[in-house]
């Protein structure tokens, strides 16, 4: 697995959710053109972060006064790729080893296509940058 760096800022924002709540961080972006902070939290506790009708969450919203995305981290890569798309509904993942490392095919239903690729592609960017911190996969491409 490939070690993440985070900026200053991005340990920040941990640092502050972590004041809100007791969850184990593996990564933070920061997304300044969307204004928006994506957490990465371990196995089985993105229900706790975002805490009973996302009490934990808007918390956290008003403290640093931007939008927050909770993605909760798999060991396994496909599973961590259907978690970054939620709530969209993926209905396959290959991986293929190319020469120049892995590839991840993402394949959904047609009416869910823009949705996941996102204005300017800013969705899967955002899966592309997570998915190669955290595993190495060099590409995302979604397929219909």
């Amino acid at each position: 697995m490939p070690s993440v760096k985070l900026s200053q800022t991005e340990m920040q924002y941990i640092t502050i959710l972590q004041g809100i709540v007791n969850v184990t961080i593996n990564d933070c972006i920061v997304e300044e053109e969307d204004n928006k902070v994506v957490f990465v939290v371990s196995e089985g506790q993105a229900g706790l972060a975002i805490g009973k009708r996302g009490i934990n969450i808007n918390k956290l919203k008003e403290m640093i006064a931007k939008d927050v995305e909770i993605i909760e981290h798999s060991s396994d890569p496909a599973k961590f790729i259907k978690n970054c798309f939620l709530p969209i509904i993926i209905k396959n993942i290959s991986l293929l080893e190319r020469k120049n490392g892995k590839v991840a095919t993402v394949e959904v239903d047609n009416k869910d296509k823009g949705r996941a690729i996102g204005r300017n592609g800013k969705n899967i960017n955002k899966v592309k940058n997570l998915v190669l911190r955290q595993f190495d996969i060099v590409d995302v491409m979604i397929k219909q």
